[in-house]
């Protein structure tokens, strides 16, 4: 596949990735319809409405209005970043379509902090021993995370030994 083709292609992925997040999110809402509703979808899967207001893990201080419009001002330049990189980089497919995972983690959640005010959070894994409450756009940048650092791991050529231990002769 051509670059340009490649390109174009992980845009699309990145769309319907936004689209699916999107739509998960508003069928949560209202299913949940409350902050901290719970319903059973399996038996190791609860839906859990969670308002998050800060970002992963809670990490940022809630700041109001600063941190909805300046978290979703991050997640935007982080994601146009990414756009840019993958427009101007010769990307492997992994990489690339890592970057679109990344680029729809990061545009979902900030649609949710202009849309909302807050991130819609509601995949629980508690069952399983997982305590987060998460949502499809956060799934997203891990697998966006998983792939382009695995296909950066892969393309590293190994270091010969400074000393020329490890040579088959």
């Amino acid at each position: 596949m051509k670059q340009t083709s490649l390109r174009w292609a992980c845009l699309a992925a990145a769309a319907l990735i936004i689209l699916v997040d999107q739509l998960s999110k508003s069928w949560a809402l209202e299913l949940l319809k409350t902050e901290g509703a719970t319903r059973l979808l399996a038996a190791w899967l609860d839906a859990t409405l969670v308002l998050n207001r800060s970002n992963a893990f809670g990490v940022a201080p809630i700041a109001g209005q600063v941190s909805r419009w300046g978290l979703a001002a991050f997640n935007l330049v982080v994601a146009a970043a990414l756009v840019w990189w993958l427009w101007r980089r010769r990307l492997g497919y992994a990489a690339a379509l890592g970057v679109a995972f990344l680029v729809a983690g990061a545009v979902g959640n900030a649609i949710d902090r202009i849309r909302w005010g807050v991130v819609v959070d509601f995949l629980d894994l508690s069952r399983l021993g997982f305590h987060w409450v998460f949502n499809v756009a956060d799934a997203s940048v891990d697998v966006g995370i998983a792939l382009v650092a695995l296909s950066f791991a892969a393309a590293r050529e190994p270091r010969p030994a400074a000393n020329g231990a490890g040579d088959i002769r």
